[in-house]
């Protein structure tokens, strides 16, 4: 367990990050699609990075993001898989925005950003 200061921090930066990316997803499409398609998984996978900090607070932090970037990648691809069992959760608004509908390599650039993004963060919450 990470120290209180640490842990404190991290759970703050968790709801900061996971209202972020449920505003990109509700964001207006048109112009700006590629906000509430691509950008929300900068914050997948930056919230993925601290939470897995929270279970794993003795790992490099570089492992950690590493996980969340390959855990996010591994939902991507299972994007390509639709069972009849998935599908009505995917046609829900939270299922939309946990696991996706439709794959796209235009995602992992965001992808990497939040795993950037995260390392950032995290050696931040690290040095209390």
């Amino acid at each position: 367990m990470p120290e209180k200061r640490a842990l404190i921090k991290t759970i703050v930066l968790i709801v900061i990050i996971t209202a972020l990316g449920f505003s990109a997803k509700l964001f207006p499409h048109g112009e700006a699609i590629w906000l509430s398609n691509q950008l929300a998984g900068l914050f997948y996978v930056t919230e993925l990075s601290l939470i897995l900090y929270l279970f794993f607070p003795d790992h490099f932090i570089i492992l950690l993001v590493i996980a969340a970037f390959l855990l996010t990648s591994m939902v991507e691809f299972m994007q390509l898989w639709h069972p009849a069992f998935l599908e009505p959760i995917r046609s829900s608004f939270l299922g939309h925005t946990i696991i996706g509908s439709t794959f796209s390599w235009l995602d992992f650039p965001w992808y990497v950003g939040g795993a950037v993004l995260g390392w950032l963060l995290l050696r931040w919450v690290r040095k209390s």
